[in-house]
Formats: structure tokens, sequence, C-alpha cells
């Protein structure tokens, strides 16, 4: 059974984890400020689906095969850091590229999955919730399932903040309304990623 004392301290750790700058912080804060508060609220939705899948993994015992399984670690990480690199140089290409005139709406369905893949992508997380669990779960039939809520906390949270960020980030956007400025935010958010990427393919299990 999970304790007040134990919820209230993996929700200290969750806010501090949160808060940590990563690509979830990054791509929630780029979508908002260059286009709008709706595409932050899309990502960080895609965000929290991406919780919900680590929440599945834990209910079901399947979290651990990230490192019972010889290779998958290495090959979850491998396709989270093509697919940041990706997004990251997709940023600076737009950022170099001319401006063409008026750009097209963008479909939310974009930043959605932007959110939710960069989240399933990234085995850090994995790890980190591999590692800090036993600590607060324990053990016996029901630490899955608590284990679960507190994967759901985890995500409750960033949610709260990302959506917060986003309405941050999107006012910045309005009041900045300079072509060349945002060129100049997509670059640094363009070059953040591929970095990002370079330190996941970089890590170890």
């Amino acid at each position: 059974m999970l304790t007040t004392h134990t919820l209230l301290a993996w929700t200290v750790l969750a806010i501090a984890l949160v808060l940590t700058p990563g690509p979830d912080t990054m791509l929630v804060a780029g979508n908002a400020a260059r286009r709008g508060f709706r595409a932050g609220i899309a990502t960080a939705s895609g965000i929290a689906l991406g919780g919900v899948w680590y929440m599945a993994l834990c209910g079901f015992g399947f979290l651990s095969l990230l490192n019972a399984v010889p290779g998958m670690f290495a090959a979850v990480k491998t396709i989270g850091a093509i697919y940041l690199a990706w997004l990251g140089l997709k940023l600076v290409r737009g950022a170099i590229a001319p401006a063409r005139g008026e750009a097209a709406p963008v479909a939310m369905g974009a930043p959605f999955r932007q959110g939710f893949l960069t989240t399933i992508l990234n085995p850090k997380v994995a790890v980190f919730f591999l590692a800090a669990l036993p600590q607060f779960v324990g053990t016996g039939p029901e630490a899955p399932l608590r284990g679960v809520l507190l994967v759901g906390i985890v995500y409750a949270v960033g949610f709260a903040w990302l959506a917060l960020l986003a309405g941050l980030a999107s006012r910045a956007g309005t009041r900045i309304g300079n072509s060349q400025a945002m060129r100049w935010i997509e670059g640094a958010l363009g070059t953040a990623f591929v970095g990002f990427a370079g330190k996941l393919a970089l890590s170890r299990n």
C-alpha cells in the first residue's frame, strides 16, 4: 500500500523530473512559440499519451524487458536518436531556407505525433522508472499497479507544467511576431534537438 509519505516523496521527485529541461520541454515550447497555444497543447497531449504507454508497460510487467532483452535498449535508443536528429535537422533546414510567403496552417496531428514519439522512443525515461519505482512500490502482486499510479502522477504533473509552458511560449511567440526572429528560434531549437540526439546515442544502458 502506498502511504501518504511515499506519495508526497514521489510527487516531489516527479516535480523535479518534469522541471528538468529535456526534449519534451523544448518540443512543447518550440511548437507553442512557432505555431500557437493549440500546437503546444497538442504536443503535451502526445507526451501524456506516451505516459499512458509507460503505465501500460509497467502494469503488465513489460518495462523490465528493456534491460532483460539483449539489444532492446540499444535498438530503442538508436531509433529515438535518429528521430530527434531528424526533427532537429528539419528545424535547422526550415531556419536556413528563405521565407516563401505565409506558411500554411499546420494540422494538430503533427505536433501530437512528435510529442508521443519523442516520449516512447526515449529509453532513458524507461530506465528512470526502472531505477526509481522499486524503491517506492515495494514487492508483491500489487506492485505493478502501484507503479502505474506513480507513473501516472509523473505525467499528470508533467502535463500541468507543459500546459503552462505552452501558454507562456505562445504569448512570447506572439509578441516576437518577427519571421527573422522565429527563424533564429527554429535554428536554436533544431541545434538543441541534434544535441539531444547525440547525447541519447552516446548514453549507456
